[in-house]
């Protein structure tokens, strides 16, 4: 039989600050039990891509930045919803690095880890600020910083209510949306504080928050989001059929302009049930466990 690899890595989704962390403030980013899996396995021919729920130059171009020219073939599985903003580049890459490295019995640390997974990322999203690929690797929930001395991260925990995932039906591109906040000049960068204040007071609340507490900052997190115009009518709708549903609170999560909400609800069949009869695909995810230490 052939050699073969296999590798997973989760989702995830940013519960505050995204746009804020490009701009150097703190983000919280938590991994969801839905992921990505990559296998690899020698074959004849020049390397690639055999199987992959999207296929397009950027993913060629990563894969070939990590396999040998020839003689090694790709098969990616993945239930993450491509290009809504729960991390389906950064947990393939994460589970890329990974299955290679196990493939070729090298034993990766997270800084490694982390540093590989940042080129590949810059293939996908030109300037990402690295929490994505970050919290693919370690699973858990992470409290992220980016610097120009390197980014810092703390491990955190938290008992949050259940998550509920509404799908705009619509992706978003993470490079133009970054691009938008940029050209706010003054106006993005103090929008992004007040989304830095925002993720501060979230994180007060750990490790058990108040359900409702949280959820209004969530909400709150979004209207920031929607000053700085990457929200679309799509996405403010759904936050508002996922608050009439009962959620304690929702909002946009990742780049924006297309992707998903994410609310926090007790009852999160009553929001499943409101974004379905609106016609919306919806889900139900929880925090996937850590899967390694920092040093």
């Amino acid at each position: 039989m052939l050699p073969t690899s296999t590798s997973f890595a989760p989702g995830k989704l940013i519960l505050t600050g995204e746009h804020a962390v490009v701009h150097g403030f703190k983000a919280v980013a938590l991994a969801t039990q839905r992921g990505c899996t990559v296998s690899l396995k020698m074959r004849n021919g020049p390397s690639g891509v055999d199987n992959a729920p999207a296929d397009d130059e950027r993913l060629r171009q990563a894969v070939a930045s990590v396999l040998p020219a020839e003689g090694m073939g790709v098969e990616i599985e993945s239930d993450i919803p491509i290009g809504r903003g729960m991390g389906s580049s950064a947990a393939m890459t994460i589970a890329l690095i990974r299955a290679k490295a196990n493939f070729d019995n090298e034993k990766l640390n997270f800084h490694e880890l982390h540093r590989r997974g940042f080129a590949l990322e810059r293939i996908f999203h030109g300037n990402p600020s690295g929490i994505d690929h970050a919290v693919s690797a370690l699973g858990g929930m992470l409290e992220y910083q980016r610097s120009e001395n390197g980014p810092t991260m703390k491990p955190i925990t938290a008992e949050l209510p259940p998550i509920v995932v509404i799908d705009s039906g619509f992706a978003g591109n993470t490079a133009q949306q970054v691009q938008k906040v940029e050209q706010l000049g003054a106006k993005g960068r103090s929008i992004c504080t007040d989304i830095h204040h925002i993720t501060t007071e979230i994180i007060r609340l750990f490790p058990t928050p108040d359900p409702d507490d949280i959820g209004t900052l969530l909400t709150e997190n979004h209207q920031r989001l929607v000053a700085l115009g990457v929200s679309t009518p799509e996405l403010n709708e759904i936050v508002q059929l996922a608050l009439q549903a009962g959620a304690h609170g929702a909002k946009l999560a990742g780049a924006g302009g297309g992707g998903i909400v994410m609310a926090l609800s007790s009852d999160p069949q009553s929001v499943l049930d409101a974004a379905t009869d609106a016609g919306y695909t919806a889900f139900q995810t929880r925090l996937h466990p850590p899967l390694m230490r920092l040093p």
